[in-house]
């Protein structure tokens, strides 16, 4: 009874979280729209900034003082990725905007692909100049060719944008910044206007139906009561069709509040904070029941940070990051001060079998709502081995372990390391489900028999199997954290 209880609260924390989620993008894209700033911008500083860290093509990338310095190796076409996050407006906001630094003549161009597949190119949208700083491009006014057989239509929703660059040999040009622009100021959304997205009708039909939406930025609620994947699922099929749609909950008035930039120093201040209390529990060894309470918090707070603090992103938290290193060092620290050590990783064969047990469920729900597999990288499973053995060994060997010690009924601990388990999963609420069914298992494996190496090569593996033929599916992906609203 309890599991069940567990389930629909994971599933309700999912819901709200990925609501906050869609609501804080909501605001702050209004907050955009009525300061008449661009929607779509990006400021140039290192190679990660650029869509896989490069230039596709003869090129060198590299930082410079005031921006991107990208060197032309052999006098052909290169080209730059700009990050999307979400596809892009082309035909409401069709003016692209640049800031430059061009030494030396050469062509600009751009390629943008719809969220058909099909990939348009302007190889020569607007000469270089000497000393050029500012650039803005019309893409209406561009002569449009397609890049495989078909027909070019006029820019619309584009799911990739990429500049392409033709200058002379070992001539450079500086990019610092990016942004499309509207050719008159976007109109304010009108709450009066807002669209009441249907329960019942998939998310994609709607999408086809275009939803008769004649604004550039809509604003849509989603239906009360779904759940996270539904509602990431709403948002990517109205974003195909209206990029600039404002998706709000259900409950929440509009315009919603934005909230500020949160500083840096409250983030490294509470590292800091944490720092100090793992070294006072290293230093002095907890005791009594408050102490080892304390010391199960101090434990999962580090990692919890991390993920359900949803700082685990594109660009991750470092605060956050430093608590989750912090949190495993001294993990070891303490398993290595612990009197005796009653588990092992390897042992009979006997205990290899049960955990391997969950591998059958994996393989009927993959036949049920699966789809063809897409084999792993021998690398990546090597990683996710590892990664999988670093997981359990925290949640078995260091919580579950310790939660034995002071609760009345070992069951009581096996579901208290399985909740652990899963909120290292969230905010992917379907994931974090299964991943709390599982975790009973496994728990209760390792409750059994004390040997850590069968449970992490079960949870590999199940993993593995779910991400070569659910993910995509029955599950939206195996990303945690704020990874998971990509």
């Amino acid at each position: 009874m309890l599991a069940a209880v567990l389930l629909l609260a994971l599933q309700a924390l999912a819901a709200r979280l990925t609501a906050a989620h869609l609501a804080g993008e909501a605001a702050r894209e209004f907050a955009l729209l009525r300061s008449g700033q661009p929607l779509w911008q990006w400021r140039f500083h290192r190679p990660a900034d650029l869509v896989a860290g490069r230039a596709f093509g003869a090129a060198r990338v590299e930082a410079a003082p005031s921006g991107l310095r990208i060197t032309g190796l052999d006098g052909s076409p290169f080209e730059l990725g700009l990050p999307l996050a979400r596809p892009v407006d082309l035909a409401h906001w069709p003016l692209l905007a640049l800031e430059l630094e061009s030494p030396a003549d050469g062509m600009l161009g751009v390629v943008w692909r719809g969220a058909d597949g099909a990939a348009c190119m302007a190889a020569a949208a607007m000469p270089l100049r000497d000393s050029q700083r500012r650039l803005r491009i019309d893409l209406r006014g561009l002569h449009w060719q397609a890049m495989a057989p078909g027909g070019c239509a006029a820019p619309a929703g584009a799911t990739m944008l990429r500049l392409r660059i033709a200058v002379p040999a070992q001539r450079a040009i500086v990019l610092r910044a990016a942004a499309l622009q509207a050719v008159a100021p976007a109109p304010l959304p009108d709450p009066a206007d807002a669209h009441e997205l249907p329960p019942r009708t998939a998310p994609s039909v709607v999408a086809a139906e275009r939803l008769g939406l004649a604004a550039a930025a809509p604003v849509l609620r989603l239906p009360p009561g779904a759940t996270a994947e539904r509602q990431l699922d709403w948002r990517d099929a109205v974003q195909a069709v209206r990029p600039a749609a404002l998706l709000l909950p259900a409950d929440l008035p509009f315009p919603p509040a934005a909230s500020a930039e949160p500083a840096a120093w409250p983030g490294w201040a509470l590292a800091l904070a944490y720092a100090a209390g793992l070294l006072l529990l290293a230093r002095r060894e907890p005791s009594g029941r408050g102490g080892r309470w304390l010391e199960i918090g101090a434990l999962a707070f580090g990692p919890l940070w991390l993920i359900a603090g949803l700082q685990w992103g594109p660009r991750p938290g470092m605060p956050a990051m430093l608590g989750f290193v912090l949190a495993l060092l001294y993990a070891a620290w303490a398993e290595r001060r612990a009197p005796r050590r009653d588990w092992c990783w390897t042992g009979e064969w006997r205990a290899w079998l049960p955990p391997l047990a969950l591998l059958p469920a994996v393989l009927l729900l993959w036949r049920l709502y699966g789809h063809p597999f897409a084999p792993p990288r021998p690398a990546h499973v090597a990683a996710y081995l590892a990664w999988a053995a670093l997981q359990q060994w925290l949640v078995l060997v260091v919580v579950q372990r310790r939660l034995e010690r002071l609760l009345p009924r070992a069951g009581l601990a096996v579901l208290g390391a399985a909740l652990l388990f899963a909120l290292l999963h969230t905010p992917n609420g379907r994931l974090m489900q299964l991943c709390l069914l599982a975790e009973l298992w496994w728990g209760w494996c390792f409750l059994r028999r004390r040997r850590l190496l069968p449970v992490a090569l079960a949870h590999a593996l199940c993993a593995l199997l779910a991400e070569a033929g659910l993910a995509g599916g029955l599950l939206r992906s195996l990303e945690v954290s704020a990874r998971f609203f990509l």
